[in-house]
């Protein structure tokens, strides 16, 4: 600015020359000429507004867009076993809470990206039904099969619920990516990730859990006269309490949970603590400075839809 250029002393004789001026003396705009003919505000009209959202989350409460009578709605999202000085290949066990298992002083940040805040998110829920896996990184299937209607299904497909498996497959070996987040030529070969002490709730409190617009008229739904009728209502039973998978490319699917005929009526949620899940480095694998990513598919699937 041409300001800039101005001695104090000038700057000085400007202001005082400013308190020495006169005082003009101004009209308010009229708010009722604004929104007349004569709109003398010369715009939008008085008085105008403008609008402020405030918002805070918690926790992983994107949506994958899926639908239906039966859906898979939630899995965990990022899986994140922290930043390490190096591979020690005595201790070769990470969890997704980010530590190397029996060797703090390996760990350097809690997340992969070297920030400090791990990136696995865990369930926050004050349901009762749910409290087995409250704080624990999840997965989720939607079970509302008892309120379909209408016709043009196969002769086998009942408005009942169960009859689905969720499973998990790798769909890469462990790899290093560039700053821009891309697969480079460097592989491990023969990481295994794992899943132990699998718990599980179920609730019929879906919406509450999902905030999905899909959801919202579940508890009419599931009560309306004669729906329920032919559905138990009882819990899956087929639990893996533990399973995992060795990351490598097109992986075979690994059963986490099936639901027999007439179970699974609701949001049927199933959660691993974060030191539960491991991620086990191959023996003499060699490590870079890089950050490493493998990507894993959760499919539900089902011989009623």
């Amino acid at each position: 600015m041409k300001f800039t250029k101005l001695t104090s002393s000038v700057l000085a004789g400007a202001t005082l020359l400013s308190i020495l001026a006169p005082t003009a003396t101004f009209a308010a705009t009229s708010t009722a000429g604004s929104q007349g003919a004569t709109d003398d505000n010369g715009g939008t009209p008085l008085p105008m507004t403008d609008k402020t959202v405030a918002g805070i989350s918690f926790g992983d409460n994107s949506d994958n867009g899926n639908t239906g009578y039966l859906r898979l709605q939630m899995v965990p999202h990022t899986l994140d076993f922290g930043n390490h000085k190096l591979l020690n290949n005595s201790k070769r066990d990470f969890t997704a809470d980010g530590k190397n298992t029996t060797l703090a002083s390996n760990d350097l940040a809690a997340s992969y990206d070297n920030t400090d805040a791990n990136k696995t998110r865990i369930l926050n829920t004050t349901d009762p039904a749910l409290s087995k896996v409250e704080n624990k990184a999840w997965a989720t299937v939607v079970d509302k099969q008892i309120t379909r209607t209408g016709t043009g299904y196969a002769a086998t497909t009942k408005p009942k619920s169960g009859s689905w498996e969720l499973s998990v497959k790798s769909d890469d070996a462990l790899t290093a990516v560039d700053s821009a987040g891309n697969k480079t030529s460097e592989t491990i070969t023969g990481a295994k990730l794992s899943f132990d002490n699998t718990a599980y709730g179920r609730t019929q409190k879906v919406f509450e859990l999902t905030k999905d617009a899909n959801d919202a008229s579940w508890a009419t739904d599931s009560t309306a006269a004669g729906v329920t009728a032919d559905d138990a209502d009882i819990s899956a039973a087929g639990i893996v309490k533990s399973f995992g998978t060795v990351l490598k490319d097109n992986g075979t699917d690994v059963t986490v949970a099936t639901a027999a005929d007439g179970e699974g009526q609701g949001a049927n949620v199933f959660g691993w603590a974060p030191q539960d899940i491991k991620l086990t480095m191959p023996q003499g694998a060699q490590v870079n400075n890089a950050i490493y990513k493998a990507n894993l598919t959760w499919t539900l699937s089902s011989t009623a839809a």
